[in-house]
């Protein structure tokens, strides 16, 4: 094992993922696990073999990334489980939510890596091109409802944009594989960018539904109604086109209700009416949310059993996938120098891993027993970071513990000797 190892009620968590790799991978995989919950393979996996005894070789790094037969969607499936077994261990709600969104990562130096493109850069800063030069990356988390106006998101994996695919597509692909569970309503929360009835269409196979934010010129149509039949031919099945702005307030029911916005409770009206779209088999719920000062949410869901009050929260908790990303960009989602395909893909299952066992810790379901950070200036210790620093001081405490217990009783007997 290695010198410096994990707690019992960390390893007893990782023994869900065992099944996804063989004997010698696996060892190399706990030994990373260490390496970047500890924040030491963060500029660079080969950092993680110092959390390995002294002879092991730190060649295997680069080779459970690149070589060894284990398959990262694999990885991904059984740390859904795994997640969902702790969140939820006296049964689903009703509903579950997800969330897919992309992200780049960006290296402009890169030479001779495959998968590296040159991207639009969504929200350019000062002093910065209109384009990056690095890999875009389709990530997925899962949506956790701490409290009543509370969300935490748990990055499960990703998968490489390489213009095979779309990020529609990969993200389709992405909710197909997850394990969901039988008997729950799984809503894939999306914003603009990835809103479409291909990626409704291609997740309703699993029996997901979704919820995101439309354009304002998406087409709406009110069902077909007794006028619009013409009196010979097949009866039409749509009838008055609308856009997703200008949708018929009279065919719509409005209710109040205070509305979350950038961490406030502010009152808005919220207007919900099921319609039409071409092209999709069932009616979609388009929701209205108007606040005094404010652009209107445009809202599509297509599960007509999800609550108002609860889409519109699950929606604002989408934000809250922004905060993982930065958090896995922190543990290394980006540092990876590897060149090889293989070892790209497989890093954000990697980073997953890492990020959901830190925030299982934050959130309280996975008991552990941590020493406080003790910051003047910042109080919170219950986000990831703050969790990683105080982990890192109990395996610290315990590991030099352990030695100068092992020197003290080595002294003993060199002396009774």
């Amino acid at each position: 094992m290695s010198n410096l190892s994990l707690p019992q009620e960390l390893m007893e968590a990782l023994q869900c993922l065992r099944p996804v790799f063989h004997a010698c991978s696996w060892e190399s995989f706990l030994y990373l696990i260490t390496g970047l919950l500890l924040g030491q393979a963060q500029p660079g996996i080969v950092r993680a073999s110092l959390c390995a005894p002294q002879g092991y070789n730190w060649r295997r790094m680069h080779d459970l990334l690149r070589r060894n037969a284990w398959s990262g969607i694999g990885l991904m499936v059984a740390l859904t489980g795994m997640v969902l077994a702790t969140l939820y261990p006296d049964g689903f709600p009703t509903h579950l939510f997800w969330v897919v969104d992309p992200t780049y990562l960006e290296k402009m130096h890169a030479q001779a890596i495959e998968g590296v493109m040159t991207h639009r850069r969504p929200h350019p800063k000062a002093g910065q091109g209109r384009n990056l030069k690095g890999h875009g990356v389709v990530l997925i988390a899962h949506l956790y409802r701490q409290s009543t106006h509370r969300m935490k998101t748990f990055l499960l994996g990703g998968l490489l944009y390489l213009k095979q695919a779309t990020f529609v597509e990969l993200s389709g692909q992405l909710v197909n594989a997850l394990p969901v569970p039988e008997g729950v309503h799984n809503v894939l929360v999306t914003d603009r960018g990835l809103t479409s009835l291909k990626l409704a269409k291609a997740i309703l196979k699993q029996g997901a539904y979704c919820l995101g934010r439309v354009k304002a010129n998406a087409c709406f149509y009110l069902p077909a109604t007794e006028a619009d039949y013409k009196g010979r031919g097949r009866r039409p099945t749509y009838g008055d086109k609308f856009r997703a702005d200008a949708a018929p307030k009279q065919a719509m029911q409005q209710v109040e209700m205070l509305v979350p916005i950038d961490g406030k409770l502010k009152e808005g009206i919220i207007s919900r009416g099921a319609f039409l779209r071409k092209g999709f088999p069932h009616p979609i719920d388009l929701i209205c949310v108007e606040v005094a000062g404010l652009s209107p949410w445009l809202l599509m869901l297509t599960d007509p059993t999800l609550d108002t009050e609860e889409a519109v929260y699950a929606y604002y908790g989408r934000s809250q996938v922004e905060v993982a990303i930065a958090e896995s960009k922190a543990l290394g989602l980006d540092q990876y120098r590897g060149r090889r395909q293989a070892g790209i893909q497989r890093w954000p299952m990697i980073i997953g891993v890492v990020h959901s066992l830190l925030q299982l810790i934050a959130v309280g379901a996975l008991k552990l027993t941590l020493p406080a950070q003790n910051w003047s200036w910042y109080r919170k210790e219950t986000t990831v970071g703050s969790i990683q620093r105080r982990l890192f001081q109990l395996i610290q405490r315990v590991h030099f513990l352990d030695l100068f217990r092992r020197k003290r009783k080595d002294g003993k007997m060199d002396k009774a000797a």
